[in-house]
């Protein structure tokens, strides 16, 4: 039934063990990637930990039996020294369940995840009137998006809109397209549309049609001409603009740029869908087809995807109907390959002109409209379009170079991002109510909406350079890349636990020792665990090296490494420079003894093994104790051992 829709998100991360020490930043709850025309795509995975760990695996399993296909358990990411976990496991088209382990020496230590995600296709809607759908005018109230939902819950859309084009509040989430689920206002298609219209029955007979979840952004702008598109993509004044058209905020092309390049690169893309020529009657066909393809052309640009697909409705009926501007969509189709013919939606109308479908004239804004439009779309998009179009999947995530510095005790942390770009923006936090609040202006009043509790709403203006020496903290970046501006998003890297190492010291057992023999290294002070020069990790560190040796350690935390200690050297040698007091058991041969002073034994030699020999430059004394049983071999000599 048509009514007025909103939703925010709910985000569930499935903990299966005690305290967590793993979690999940990307996707977001709800995220649709593209797949491709085989079926399949990446899911991109990101998240941050607070125990030390060596793999992340994950995995999908179907939310409900025969929508989609488990996968097999596969590696996200290994433990490399950076503060996150980065990487993608590939799956079928499917509405998901996604599982997320940590394991440390073949040990599972955590598991989360998300309770939906998806693999399947994803639209941006643009034109104007006809393809972001209207608003009623309530006196006093809030105008109500007319329009259907979806009661599939594979039907999803950003639930936000931002008819400024600001950049800094947009924010990164799904909802499902519900009405059971949006309680309130009206639903929107983020990130600009004010109403479902009829894209909640596009979405749900997808979805059962192709039995994959579908996403929708929304990027249209109503009462629009194909003139000011081309001039707002291009930069350019635009050409007696109406009054609600503003070119401070990139009307009308800003919101579809946002997605070529904001979007798109985060979920990927299979089409825009491309609705719009009722306000240009006046327009010749040659004028329509320069404007449309140099609109085109753009978005291409943003979003460096050379092959951008676009589906076009031959579209002009307002009231009348204009063959000028059906001959400039459709000589646009016919020079691009990459360009599809859209519906045909001049003949949703009855044989008399009535009002069945259009209530006046213009809009497709009744029942039998809304449906009867949807329906064209469906048949064109499952008629031959999605095994012809090439799909673009998503981006990786930008990774970020990590450096910590325990010598500066208050920003020990330094993250930078290699390559050159034209824009850097950090984010240290996330937005406010006030900074994070969309507002839309549509027809005689003004819509408000905040992101979903749960979407990502990261503030930018932290930092504006490549690299950011801090505390402890949440990060993340974006950069904005050369001549396209398309934008990058690192993972999310959450530092808000992180610990400094102590200054640690050790001691050994012995400074000298003879072949063959033992020391003990035992560290001390260290608020982490213990790292020696060797490599080892154990504490107290027994080791028997074969010569002189040096060695330091030093403490370590999750994400930080202390400076060494001073080293200690370890003289390996039979001959030792001060008196030596023997005592003990010798069972088997043995290196000697050698003192260039004086050796005291009261040692046993037992049989039937023990061998030893003593060197000394003054003198040797065997003490009541010393024991030398019959069979074994003893020897002592006054000479210098060195």
């Amino acid at each position: 039934m048509m009514k007025k829709l909103t939703l925010l998100a709910s985000l569930t991360l499935a903990c299966l063990s005690g305290l967590a020490q793993i979690s999940i930043s990307f996707p977001v709850e709800r995220q649709i990637f593209q797949r491709n025309n085989s079926n399949q795509g990446y899911i991109h995975i990101s998240g941050n930990f607070t125990a030390d760990y060596d793999s992340i695996t994950a995995k999908v399993f179907p939310r409900v039996v025969g929508q989609g296909t488990a996968s097999n358990w596969q590696t996200v990411d290994y433990r490399d020294g950076k503060p996150y976990f980065s990487g993608k496991i590939l799956v079928q088209g499917g509405w998901y369940k996604l599982g997320v382990k940590a394991y440390k020496n073949g040990v599972q230590i955590d598991s989360v995840g998300r309770e939906r995600v998806g693999m399947g296709e994803v639209f941006v809607i643009a034109g104007q009137s006809n393809a972001t759908g209207i608003t009623e005018r309530v006196e006093g109230g809030v105008p109500t998006g007319l329009g259907y939902d979806s009661n599939d819950d594979r039907s999803n859309v950003m639930h936000y809109s931002n008819g400024y084009n600001t950049y800094n509040p947009l924010p990164f989430g799904f909802s499902q397209m519900s009405a059971a689920n949006v309680p309130n206002d009206t639903l929107f298609i983020g990130p600009f549309h004010s109403a479902p219209w009829c894209w909640g029955k596009v979405s749900e007979n997808l979805v059962s049609m192709l039995n994959v979840p579908v996403l929708f952004y929304g990027a249209g702008f109503g009462g629009t001409k194909v003139q000011w598109w081309k001039e707002s993509a291009n930069g350019e004044p635009l050409t007696s603009p109406s009054y609600f058209i503003y070119e401070e905020y990139d009307h009308p092309y800003g919101a579809l740029g946002i997605v070529m390049r904001q979007y798109a690169g985060l979920t990927g893309l299979r089409s825009v869908l491309w609705h719009q020529g009722e306000s240009d009657h006046g327009t010749s066909s040659g004028d329509y087809q320069s404007y449309l393809t140099q609109v085109i052309a753009k978005s291409r640009e943003h979003s460096e995807i050379a092959n951008l697909t676009w589906m076009v409705a031959r579209a002009s009926r307002s009231v009348n109907t204009a063959s000028n501007v059906i001959l400039g969509q459709q000589n646009t189709i016919n020079n691009d390959a990459n360009v599809f013919n859209g519906p045909e939606t001049d003949n949703i109308l009855t044989s008399d002109g009535g009002t069945t479908y259009r209530s006046d004239g213009t809009h497709m804004d009744t029942d039998a409209g809304i449906i009867e439009h949807a329906n064209y779309w469906v048949n064109y998009i499952t008629n031959g379009f999605l095994s012809s179009s090439t799909p673009v999947l998503a981006n990786d995530l930008l990774e970020l170079n990590f450096a910590c510095n325990p010598a500066n005790a208050s920003t020990p942390i330094t993250l930078s991002v290699s390559g050159t770009y034209d824009d850097y923006a950090w984010s240290n936090r996330d937005n406010t109510d006030s900074e994070a609040r969309g507002q839309f202006n549509n027809c005689c009043k003004t819509h408000t909406v905040l992101p979903g509790a749960t979407y990502h709403r990261l503030n930018w203006q932290y930092d504006s350079t490549s690299s950011i020496t801090v505390g402890p903290g949440r990060y993340a970046l974006n950069v904005r890349k050369p001549s396209s501006g398309k934008i990058l998003f690192s993972p999310i890297v959450d530092l808000n636990s992180f610990t400094l190492p102590t200054s640690p010291s050790f001691t050994t057992s012995a400074a000298q020792i003879r072949p063959g023999d033992s020391v003990t290294l035992t560290g001390a002070n260290c608020n982490g665990s213990y790292l020696w020069n060797t490599s080892a990790t154990a504490n107290p560190l027994v080791i028997s090296p074969a010569s002189t040796a040096s060695y330091s350690v030093q403490c370590k935390t999750l994400h930080c490494l202390s400076a060494a200690t001073a080293a200690q050297q370890v003289v390996v040698s039979s001959c030792f420079g001060s008196p030596l007091t023997l005592s003990g058991t010798v069972s088997t041969a043995q290196s000697y003894y050698g003192s260039l002073q004086n050796i005291g034994s009261t040692q046993q030699i037992t049989s039937p093994n023990g061998k030893i020999d003593y060197k000394a430059s003054d003198n040797i004394t065997l003490s009541p104790g010393f024991k030398a049983e019959s069979g074994t071999v003893f020897k002592a000599t006054i000479e210098d051992c060195n």
